[in-house]
């Protein structure tokens, strides 16, 4: 195989180092962005509960406001999130994990947002997996974009249909030979037809006041781990996610006999965190 000219590597390190610079730039720049929001968003929030202490007659036209003030600045820090997270990817940590225990955890923290929606969150876990190596802050980011995906898209067929069915969320878990399964299903108004890879890219949704960079983010974390995104096109209706990570064959947990903990081995093995 031929060797790359010299003059285009440094023609790549210098793109690199711009792009680097941009990043560092842009990341700085959110940070200071942030700082006032934030005060903002706490201020909206004061609002919001001081209402009560209004006439009556006052009371519901200031708090509808202030809750919608409070709605755009959470929205808009939401976003700067995102985009700090690209323009300055967080340095992971993976550690071996028990895929189902984090699962458990992060859906009883879940679990309450989703009951004030009226979304039922349930889970069929498969038994007895093995562990993945996973770096735990990135991906509660990844389970918990998808859970509020989900939600987001029953909130989007009620609105539509102008009926409040009762919203089912389900996470699964599977393993073959090669590799674990996570598995995010709902009952809400889909992906569009042909759209199946288009959410993934950078800057498209489907939402009114989406910013199109949840699911990318999304499918890079999966990425970096060695992993893989998909949707599910048989789902006659809702949505089915398909998160795909290779198995950590050599990371093997401790027998606690409790359902979905690995198996044990003759090995020594690591603690599960």
């Amino acid at each position: 195989m031929p060797k790359r000219p010299r003059v285009e590597d440094e023609e790549e390190k210098s793109r690199e180092e711009r792009l680097a610079h941009i990043g560092l730039m842009a990341a700085g720049l959110i940070h200071e962005i942030k700082t006032p929001l934030h005060a903002i968003l706490l201020t909206a929030q004061m609002l919001v509960e001081d209402a009560v202490r209004l006439p009556p007659d006052v009371r519901p036209r200031f708090e509808r406001r202030s809750r919608r003030v409070h709605s755009e600045v959470k929205s808009l820090s939401r976003m700067l999130d995102v985009f700090l997270s690209l323009a300055r990817p967080p340095r992971a940590d993976p550690v071996p994990i028990d895929l189902n225990r984090f699962l458990r955890d992060i859906m009883e923290f879940a679990r309450t947002e989703m009951d004030a929606a009226d979304i039922v969150l349930e889970s069929n876990l498969a038994g007895g997996m093995y562990p993945v190596v996973l770096d735990r802050n990135q991906f509660t980011h990844v389970v918990l974009n998808l859970l509020n995906n989900a939600a987001e898209s029953i909130e989007a067929l009620r609105e539509r249909t102008e009926n409040n069915f009762e919203g089912r969320i389900a996470v699964a878990t599977a393993e073959d030979e090669e590799e674990i399964s996570l598995i995010v299903q709902d009952n809400g108004i889909g992906i569009p037809p042909g759209d199946e890879e288009k959410i993934f890219e950078f800057f498209y949704t489907t939402k009114p006041k989406g910013t199109g960079l949840g699911l990318a983010l999304v499918q890079r974390i999966i990425e970096e781990h060695r992993g893989g995104i998909r949707v599910d096109p048989t789902v006659d209706s809702g949505a089915r996610f398909i998160v795909t990570l290779p198995r950590g064959h050599f990371l093997e947990f401790r027998e606690t006999g409790t359902e979905g903990e690995s198996r044990p081995s003759g090995r020594e093995e690591p603690e599960c965190p």
